[in-house]
């Protein structure tokens, strides 16, 4: 498997983000059960991990068997992003413990307008 260059849609400081993936390998999907999956965004990518915010998901029950992982972000962790562009990736560790990129590019974090919730 290998990686894909892909910048991501704006997404929003201080909002809730659900990045949803459907791991296949040649047109057939993965069963990701047990994997385990980082997602990184770093300002410097020569930053030491975690950088700017890095999530930790794992894959299990139905949705692992058929490919598909979600990776939440929660407002608390955006919250305090800087609004810019970051370099970002998504690693992913199988049930072996082998490591592949499967996704890496550039995501903009734009200014939330609404700051307090009441």
């Amino acid at each position: 498997m290998s990686f894909t260059a892909k910048d991501l849609n704006p997404l929003v400081r201080g909002d809730d983000w659900t990045i949803k993936l459907s791991v296949t390998q040649d047109n057939s999907v993965v069963d990701i059960t047990g994997y385990t999956y980082y997602f990184t965004l770093k300002s410097d990518i020569d930053a030491a991990d975690p950088g700017d915010l890095q999530v930790t998901a794992t894959s299990s029950g139905v949705d692992a068997a058929a490919g598909i992982v979600f990776i939440n972000a929660t407002d608390t962790q955006t919250n305090t992003l800087e609004p810019k562009t970051y370099n970002y990736d998504v690693q992913q560790i199988d049930d072996t413990g082998n490591v592949q990129t499967l996704l890496i590019g550039k995501v903009k974090v734009v200014k939330d307008v609404t700051r307090t919730i009441s």
